[in-house]
């Protein structure tokens, strides 16, 4: 009986484990050059929770929401929504689409700024 109880509680540990591995959630700042004809500007994108918020240059510009699903980022800032393909790792992202004139920015690649 003791075995079948320890074993039960090994496996309900390491199932809660392998859990916590799969998180469909990103945290800290990914940071990319935004280049725009002759002109570049640093974004900066934190991810909080299931919140961002964009930075432009230090100044904070827009906030959202955003998910993940099957290694695509899908994020919305202000009225604007993107998609990115995230890294396996997790450490970067390269936008893929985006509406509007925020679309000039396709192919700008995040990278996690680590701290």
């Amino acid at each position: 009986m003791k075995k079948k109880l320890l074993l039960g509680t090994l496996t309900l540990f390491g199932l809660l484990t392998l859990a916590g591995c799969g998180s469909n959630k990103l945290s800290g700042d990914y940071t990319g050059k935004v280049k725009f004809l002759f002109m570049e500007s640093k974004s900066t994108l934190t991810f909080k929770g299931n919140t961002v918020t964009e930075k432009q240059d230090g100044d904070t510009k827009n906030k959202g929401t955003y998910k993940i699903e099957d290694n695509q980022l899908h994020f919305n800032l202000g009225d604007t929504n993107m998609t990115a393909d995230l890294s396996k790792d997790r450490k970067s992202f390269t936008l893929k689409s985006a509406e509007g004139l925020v679309g000039l920015a396709n192919g700008t690649k995040y990278t996690k700024e680590e701290k």
